[in-house]
């Protein structure tokens, strides 16, 4: 496949036009990153003394050895280094079930410059597969959609595993199973 440019126009305009829908079907956005790998806006989520124990992301990503972002999607991240390891395999394991059906591509091995190390469940398709900004953010709204069919799950609690999960962004106390309860009925 040909390596497509997108600029950062392009990137500015599917942003600001897929954030209403993700925050309708997800919540809000808790942080943005940006690198030379990827543009992606963020759902984090910590949990006391683990911190950061997964997240949800939508943007671009440069996958393997392309110049410039090559894909664009969504992917969950579930850092299984750290403390309570054993709850952080849980993590892992909820996800790896319940998106088994959701990721385009195998799981895979994430690292952080913050020393995280974790399970990367993507969902993504090359920006060459695009002849416009309105076929990424109607790819984007399946991928919302995707995550947004777990929320129900999650609510449920399964074994209270999402018991003391917060969303990773001030006030601190946005408990992720009333979030997901309360997204869960909207459609």
């Amino acid at each position: 496949m040909d390596e497509i440019l997108i600029d950062r126009d392009s990137i500015r305009d599917v942003f600001t036009r897929i954030k209403p829908y993700f925050k309708t079907k997800l919540g809000k956005y808790t942080h943005q990153r940006i690198s030379g790998d990827w543009h992606f806006h963020g759902l984090g989520f910590v949990n006391g003394d683990m911190t950061y124990v997964f997240g949800i992301n939508i943007g671009f990503f440069k996958v393997s050895t392309k110049r410039h972002y090559s894909h664009v999607g969504m992917n969950v991240l579930v850092r299984t280094n750290g403390i309570n390891r054993e709850l952080r395999l849980k993590y892992r394991d909820f996800f790896r079930k319940n998106l088994s059906k959701w990721i385009s591509d195998d799981e895979m091995i994430y690292t952080s410059d913050r020393g995280g190390i974790g399970s990367e469940f993507p969902r993504y398709k090359a920006l060459s597969e695009f002849s416009s900004n309105d076929e990424i953010i109607k790819f984007l709204e399946e991928c919302i959609d995707g995550i947004h069919k777990v929320y129900p799950k999650i609510a449920e609690n399964p074994e209270k595993l999402f018991e003391n999960v917060l969303r990773a962004a001030p006030p601190w106390h946005d408990l992720l199973v009333q979030i997901a309860g309360e997204y869960s009925v909207q459609d």
